[in-house]
């Protein structure tokens, strides 16, 4: 199984989320836009796991929780990976408390570490909102990303985060929570 560590966002963010990704629709860019509901913020992902692996990590991931209090996060700029030249992921940036995410992320790099799973030495915490295909209608994205109004920047809480089963299919993927991690008070 396919398998990803991610805090999710609270509704009212999504919508917000849903909102800029309608706005720049209209650019014809060719990109496989995320659905409103597989909107994610990765911590880690772990790729094919055996099913009996999972409550080990499980464990793990128990542990990393228990060190990290709850932290808020914020929109932040658009943005894309590699960059907006020759981008294939587009995404939306966070900020607020990053430190602790960055620590939790540490804290679950440490516990995987002896299961065989590499530290993220590299992390750039943010929100996929599509993947480019081919970069027709570059440009007019790029006008339109250049001209967005502020985007909403109020803190959302992070208290939890969940370990992911992602199913590939072909109406795209399919994401099931095996388990639920609660950050300390």
């Amino acid at each position: 199984m396919r398998v990803f560590i991610a805090i999710q966002i609270p509704e009212q963010v999504k919508l917000c989320v849903g909102r800029i990704r309608e706005s720049l629709r209209p650019s014809g860019a060719d990109i496989k836009w995320v659905e409103d509901d597989n909107y994610h913020i990765t911590l880690k992902f772990l790729g094919e796991v055996d099913q009996k692996e999972i409550v080990v990590i499980s464990q793990e991931l128990a542990k990393a929780a228990k060190e990290i209090k709850a932290f808020n996060l914020a929109l932040s700029q658009p943005g894309a990976f590699p960059n907006l030249k020759q981008p294939r992921v587009l995404f939306l940036g966070l900020s607020g408390q990053l430190g602790p995410a960055r620590e939790l992320g540490q804290r679950i790099d440490m516990g995987l570490q002896d299961l065989g799973f590499k530290p993220d030495y590299k992390r750039h915490f943010h929100l996929t909102l599509g993947r480019f295909r081919s970069h027709r209608k570059l440009q007019d994205l790029l006008s339109i990303l250049d001209n967005l109004p502020p985007i909403d920047n109020r803190p959302f809480p992070v208290r939890e985060f969940y370990l992911m089963e992602s199913r590939l299919s072909r109406k795209g993927p399919e994401y099931l929570i095996l388990d639920r991690m609660k950050l300390a008070d």
